[in-house]
């Protein structure tokens, strides 16, 4: 029996020979944000259409409409429901938001210029929205009308048919064929065009695009790809390691092997933050002083970002290449920013993002993550003999770094102890030991 070809193309290459095995491969999603650039005109000069500033504005504005109106008809009919003396419980589904939406596009005309997908995935949004809110467990607030001053700027564009692609134009460079929108420009790395233009081929099964979400922040547009790609995990010469990590404040992070990862050094972002703050909060918004108080603010923001996710990326890696198991404490972000000698630290070095890009790198490279209850106390427990020292715990006792076990006379250094126990637990919790 003759092998499908997604099998085929997998496991050969043109000669024919292996060169990869199909159990080694996961399927993974990537979300690829890359820059673009709207034309001003609707047409190049060899007349090919091209998705210009008016048209993803346009798109952006009736993304948001269709949500506001939608949530305006709902409300109107909770309150007649209300007002009637009946109970206050509106299904809010697929079936329902169709028929609104087809009575609005017979009553707007307008948003016949928006793409179908993009209509469809303005009331999913909604949708999803009042999930949340019924959901009891999330605790989320009930949904609210989009604004053009405290709403992300943003339309999405299901991939049908491969009608999103990337395709050359007739002079020869490489554009973003959005559909019903027309060509744009872009720019990104080498990795991403080469990941890009393989989705864009129906031949190559391994990189697949989902949607495209169009986005303005700061008045630059940007498109984020999702995609689903065979990956395969890259293989390690040498043993793995079983790693407990403590995630921490004045350190990013210890490892139970002994290993501390120091914070990132945002002193300089940080302060020009600050001074631009100030600079916009003592001029007259929409000044020109202000506009450009705004503009080096952003740039500043946007800096301490990228230079953040540039090293949480590095060590992320580096951990996950050399581990075959990790655990981590699943800590209360939250609840530490109430207290304000961490909160500006914790504003700084976002944890929280370094945890959740180590929890899916390791989805990628198959190596198991456990989560350890954030009741667990990690720091109290000597890791040699197992006792709980009651008097590591409460706030007042955070500044002793160090401490003996009373019952084992082991010294502990306060944060690689927790990593150790947090270890422990993890290997428990799967009912296994530490090897």
């Amino acid at each position: 029996m003759p092998l499908p070809p997604i099998v085929y193309y997998l496991i050969c290459n043109k000669s024919g020979k292996k060169v990869v095995s199909l159990s080694s491969m996961n399927t993974i999603k990537k979300n690829l944000e890359i820059r673009i650039y709207p034309a001003i005109a609707e047409k190049n000069d060899k007349g090919e259409k091209l998705a210009n500033i008016s048209k993803i504005e346009s798109n952006i504005g009736i993304y948001r409409f269709i949500y506001n109106k939608e949530l305006e008809f709902i409300n109107y009919f909770r309150n007649l429901l209300l007002q009637y003396g009946y109970e206050d419980h509106v299904i809010v589904n697929d079936t329902s938001c169709s028929i609104i939406l087809n009575m609005l596009r017979q009553e707007y005309p307008f948003l016949e210029k928006a793409e179908s997908s993009s209509r469809q995935q303005s009331q999913r949004n909604l949708i999803l929205a009042f999930k949340r809110y019924d959901d009891s467990s999330l605790k989320s607030n009930y949904p609210v009308l989009k604004t053009k001053k405290n709403q992300k700027d943003t339309f999405r564009i299901m991939n049908n048919n491969d009608n999103l692609r990337i395709q050359k134009d007739k002079y020869g460079y490489d554009k973003i064929k959005l559909p019903k929108l027309g060509l744009v420009k872009f720019k990104t790395s080498k990795e991403y065009r080469e990941l890009l233009r393989k989705g864009s081929n129906p031949d190559d099964p391994t990189v697949e695009i989902k949607h495209i979400t169009i986005k303005k922040v700061n008045n630059e547009y940007y498109a984020v790809f999702n995609i689903t790609e065979l990956y395969i995990p890259q293989e390690i010469i040498g043993p793995r390691q079983q790693i407990g990590i403590d995630i921490g404040c004045s350190k990013l992070a210890s490892l139970s092997n002994g290993q501390e990862i120091p914070n990132l050094d945002l002193t300089t972002e940080a302060n020009k933050i600050i001074q631009y703050q100030q600079k916009m909060s003592h001029t007259q918004p929409g000044s020109i002083r202000h506009n450009e108080a705004q503009r080096l603010y952003n740039l500043w923001m946007k800096k301490l970002v990228n230079k953040r996710n540039d090293y949480y990326n590095k060590v992320t890696a580096y951990i996950v290449k050399n581990s075959s198991f990790i655990a981590v404490q699943n800590e209360n972000i939250i609840a530490w920013k109430h207290n304000k000698y961490l909160s500006r630290k914790l504003q700084l070095n976002a944890p929280r993002i370094f945890m959740d890009k180590l929890e899916y790198k390791c989805l990628w490279n198959d190596v198991e993550f456990i989560k350890v209850p954030r009741n667990f106390p990690s720091t109290q427990i000597c890791s040699e003999c197992g006792e709980r020292n009651d008097n590591m715990s409460g706030l007042r006792n955070l500044g002793i770094r160090d401490w003996e076990c009373p019952h084992c006379k082991t010294h502990h250094n306060r944060d690689i102890n927790a990593a150790k126990n947090i270890l422990n637990k993890g290997l428990e919790i799967v009912g296994t030991t530490v090897q």
